[in-house]
């Protein structure tokens, strides 16, 4: 075997280990969310005696994972919508705009990118609650969008850096506004860069477990990855429906992500470089 394809089969054992690894548990999950419990207990590896989707219908009713998952789909949703929106402005605005702290806003920005949400936890709770907003939807949404808007901002950044000023100057002198400017213009030639924007937000705000698990605490304003403890017994515990339930949680950003995952790749590659 020559050194060049000695060094081309490494590489691709290399590939193929790692795919296995990070395949294999989501194999797992599924067919072992498919067994009875005894014999989930028999043998963790065996594959289940028969299909059974029984688990599914538990883990979807009696686990009210319906009333988490419209929970999860509201603080989504909301989030999402008002962190595009505000990073589309100020993404604008930073490139639009050469004012004096423009470099210092965008060091900020990276800067903030940098700081571990969970060490802002007890603040952020103290403030909530001192102004009625803990345990409530509006209070779990805020936070979230206050910590997704820097990267958002720097994604909607880097695109608006690759659109030609001449089109903006050329817009003014023929008389239009800043905003006429900005919504006639400059946002629909953004929509790509938005709907980036919106996928990668979706799958943040979707499996955020840390947030909803310190600022919720009602059972009827749980969001699906805090709703998933439920189905921890204090003394047994259904793991096939437990299972299942982790399946159902986790399937709509897995789709997602599949779906666009070019445009998510795409979006943080092209603000990396831009920025």
């Amino acid at each position: 075997m020559s050194k060049k394809n000695f060094s081309k089969f490494i590489v691709y054992l290399i590939v193929i280990i790692h795919v296995c690894i990070v395949i294999f548990p989501f194999i797992w999950l599924i067919y072992s969310s498919m067994k009875t419990n005894s014999e989930f207990f028999s043998s963790v590896w065996k594959l289940p005696s028969h299909l059974n989707f029984d688990n599914y219908i538990k883990a979807w009713g009696e686990g009210a994972l319906g009333i988490y998952s419209i929970n999860s789909i509201l603080v989504t949703l909301v989030s999402v919508f008002i962190t595009v929106i505000i990073a589309n402005l100020a993404g604008y605005a930073l490139v639009a705009y050469k004012v004096k702290w423009s470099s210092a806003i965008v060091f900020t920005l990276i800067a903030v990118m940098a700081i571990p949400s969970y060490t802002t936890l007890v603040p952020l709770s103290t403030s909530l609650k001192s102004v009625g907003l803990l345990n409530t939807r509006m209070g779990l949404i805020l936070p979230t969008i206050a910590f997704n808007i820097p990267m958002s901002i720097f994604i909607m950044r880097g695109f608006f850096i690759t659109v030609p000023k001449e089109l903006i100057e050329a817009a003014r002198i023929d008389g239009a506004g800043e905003l006429k400017i900005f919504f006639k213009i400059m946002l629909p030639l953004a929509k790509s860069a938005s709907f980036t924007t919106a996928i990668i937000n979706v799958i943040w705000v979707w499996n955020d477990f840390l947030f909803p698990l310190v600022i919720i605490n009602d059972p009827k304003l749980k969001t699906l990855p805090i709703g998933l403890r439920d189905f921890v017994g204090q003394h047994v515990t259904n793991y096939p429906v437990m299972l299942a339930a982790i399946l159902i949680s986790a399937l709509p950003a897995l789709l997602i992500y599949i779906l666009f995952q070019k445009q998510v790749i795409g979006g943080l590659m092209g603000s990396a470089v831009k920025g």
